[in-house]
């Protein structure tokens, strides 16, 4: 009986320490702390507008932003809202709504500021700096006093909040580009280079062939100023090779007008119109009317 009995309690431990064995080795997958699926969509939906805007597709771009904004809705994420409000004002920026474009700056500043997202809120403000500057105002007639000191308080907002940013490699690249824009227009040439290499170096590095080719074109465009004329084709022909690798047609477009203008500036028309030439027949070729017709005016002036 008592041989029965530690039989008994033998098999009950052991049948207890198997079904923790059982339990400690079970293979079902443990559950997310958080799901980031309609975040990661939405950040998706940015990139892929961002591209749209690098290839001058407006529509395109708006299609993908409102999908972005959806998801950052559907979310009530702060950071993704803030973020898709950035990028919106990206888009409109860049098809010279200036001042729509700092309206979701704006926006963009204050739900992250609500939310205390101190990286977001630096963004904006390396955003709002961006607008703030003279040339994307497209007002010739602009006082020179007025540019100066647009392009002093753009890069005093830079600086502030470039430590915030150190985290985030496209926040960063994309504070290098404004400082740059602004020490071209205060005319410090050797600062306003060593600002766009930084962010060559971070658009390259990532392999983001459009950006890395806009920021070659923007340091083309400070040696131009600067009246370093071989220098800036040399930059404008790597801002072709990558605009190239990314099938960026109007980016390439833009690359061939800017070595029109150089080539002008130097003083080489026969170069200037064949860069033209060449510009005109590649915006014809993507069905880019406006820029296609741009050049076509400065064909027959």
């Amino acid at each position: 009986m008592i041989c029965n009995n530690r039989i008994r309690k033998t098999r009950l431990i052991l049948a207890l320490l198997a079904s923790l064995l059982v339990v400690s080795c079970s293979s079902a997958p443990k559950r997310p702390p958080e799901v980031f699926a309609n975040r990661n969509a939405a950040i998706a939906q940015m990139e892929l507008a961002h591209k749209a805007v690098m290839k001058h597709e407006p529509d395109v771009a708006r299609q993908f932003l409102a999908e972005a904004w959806r998801l950052a809705v559907s979310t009530d994420d702060a950071e993704t809202r803030a973020r898709v409000l950035l990028a919106t004002g990206n888009a409109w920026y860049s098809e010279g709504s200036v001042d729509h474009a700092a309206q979701m700056w704006e926006q963009a500043k204050s739900e992250a500021a609500a939310a205390d997202l101190v990286t977001m809120v630096a963004a904006a403000n390396v955003y709002i700096a961006r607008g703030n500057l003279a040339e994307g105002h497209y007002q010739k007639d602009m006082e020179e006093s007025e540019r100066k000191r647009r392009a002093e308080e753009s890069r005093s907002t830079v600086l502030t909040a470039q430590n915030a940013l150190k985290d985030n490699p496209l926040y960063t690249a994309f504070a290098w580009r404004v400082l740059a824009l602004a020490e071209k227009e205060l005319g410090n040439t050797e600062a306003a280079i060593a600002a766009i290499d930084e962010s060559i170096d971070i658009h390259g590095s990532g392999q983001y062939l459009e950006d890395a080719a806009y920021d070659w074109y923007i340091k083309a465009s400070i040696l131009s100023k600067a009246e370093q004329y071989p220098a800036a084709v040399d930059a404008l022909n790597q801002a072709l090779g990558y605009d190239r690798r990314a099938e960026n047609s109007a980016g390439i477009g833009r690359d061939w007008m800017a070595i029109g203008a150089v080539r002008e500036k130097s003083g080489d028309a026969d170069g200037a119109r064949a860069a033209r030439t060449r510009a005109r027949d590649i915006f014809r070729a993507a069905f880019l009317a406006v820029q296609a017709l741009e050049a076509e005016t400065l064909l027959t002036r």
